[in-house]
């Protein structure tokens, strides 16, 4: 992050994986044009390509399995817990 705020080059990354415990666990990640989020554990993923829709109005899951499947890899590799969360 460091290198893009000072107009560096910035390291590419195969994809990008954020999480939100405070709404419920909430998981996204982010590669190439794709951007998937699962809105609930319990949820299905949710897969939109933000090249051909840079609002994310049409999920495109059902229409691209590979990438899901992909996805799904990351969500379950990327996530490592802490043992300083929750905080007590």
């Amino acid at each position: 992050m460091a290198n893009a705020l000072l107009g560096k080059k910035q390291q590419d990354h195969e994809y990008l994986y954020w999480e939100f415990h405070e709404r419920g666990f909430q998981q996204a990640v982010r590669m190439g044009k794709w951007k998937a989020v699962r809105l609930a554990k319990d949820k299905p993923l949710e897969l939109y390509n933000l090249a051909d829709d840079p609002t994310e109005y049409t999920n495109v899951a059902s229409k691209y399995p590979d990438v899901v499947a992909q996805i799904e890899t990351y969500l379950k590799t990327a996530r490592t817990d802490s043992p300083d969360w929750p905080i007590k």
